[in-house]
């Protein structure tokens, strides 16, 4: 199905779905204007969702300067027409189209397109390990754009593979803010206090967020742990961190090497092990931080660096990475 989406101001042709979520859907769209415009990616709130429609708006406005995070260019509310039968190569459809037409209202949010897709798509499905030093390439640029969400005291709380877009050159972008939060958090304890997120992906202090709250930013190193094991290994680490878990109960109990006893056909470095051991701990305090996670000996060594120049790290920041773009090529042809 294609739509019309027009407000007082703008006219756009969504031409089709690319992506569904709780709280909306995302379609393929571009704007219609006299001159050919950019592809754009237009999220579809239902007027029930508005609360996580403002969410995302609050937080994509105040970090639209970075290069990691999806871009929002346009919102607003608007009436989504449905268009029977367009052909949408047809450079006058929008001409042919009935503006009288019954239709919907809606939030919509205008954002940057990336071609590539969810990072998702290419994980599940696909036999393949992403070597380790892909992954260690990856996750470097996950981790420096949610160090700068945290360094704008911002937790994203649902970090996983379905929110990480990648672009044309296959760099990573953070997408879905709607539950996101503040870490003043309530009463101004830097807590918080709402049980957002996804659970396969959460920690397990989400479980006081009604009583005491938790912090934000160790939930979201947590998830970094969980995303990290899923981008190398290919699957969970364990199906939910509780106790009556049958992986993570031996986390829990600190017994790290029973853990890996059910990974043990699986080839893995001991560096690795030791940095997914350091973000998925129970105790939050025990976690790394971003700036800890960036010097560690799994990606200072993945990333080619010593001692002595692992501090560029946090200044470099490569466009296009070969080893990158060749692995995600590969794995796309077979999507």
């Amino acid at each position: 199905m294609t739509y019309l989406l027009k407000d007082n101001n703008n006219k756009y042709l969504l031409k089709k779905k690319i992506g569904s979520g709780a709280t909306c859907n995302c379609y393929l769209g571009q704007k219609i204007t006299e001159e050919t415009s950019e592809l754009l990616a237009i999220k579809i709130f239902p007027q029930k969702y508005y609360e996580f429609y403002t969410n995302e708006i609050s937080f994509l406005s105040e970090l639209n300067e970075n290069e990691s995070i999806i871009k929002l260019y346009e919102y607003g509310q608007g009436l989504l027409i449905p268009i029977e039968n367009a052909d949408i190569n047809n450079n006058d459809e929008e001409k042919n189209i009935n503006e009288n037409m019954e239709g919907q209202i809606i939030y919509y949010q205008v954002l940057e397109y990336a071609p590539n897709g969810e990072l998702k798509d290419y994980i599940n499905g696909i036999s393949s390990r992403i070597p380790e030093k892909i992954s260690a390439k990856l996750f470097t640029k996950i981790v420096k754009a949610v160090q700068y969400l945290h360094n704008n005291d911002i937790a994203h709380c649902d970090l996983k593979p379905e929110n990480i877009l990648l672009d044309r050159f296959f760099n990573p972008k953070i997408n879905d803010f709607g539950f996101s939060q503040k870490f003043d958090g309530k009463n101004g304890n830097f807590l918080l206090h709402k049980r957002n997120g996804t659970p396969q992906y959460s920690s397990p202090d989400v479980r006081l967020a009604f009583t005491k709250g938790y912090d934000g930013i160790k939930n979201d190193i947590f998830s970094l742990g969980v995303l990290l094991f899923v981008i190398t290994i290919g699957d969970f680490p364990f199906n939910s961190a509780n106790y009556s878990d049958e992986k993570y109960k031996f986390i829990i109990k600190g017994r790290f090497n029973k853990f890996w006893d059910y990974f043990k056909n699986v080839k893995i470095s001991d560096e690795f092990k030791d940095l997914i051991n350091k973000l998925i701990s129970l105790n939050p305090s025990k976690r790394l931080s971003t700036d800890e996670i960036l010097r560690h000996p799994w990606i200072t060594k993945n990333l080619g660096l010593n001692e002595d120049d692992n501090e560029q790290i946090f200044f470099s920041n490569e466009l296009c990475d070969k080893d990158i773009i060749d692995e995600f090529l590969s794995r796309k042809n077979v999507l």
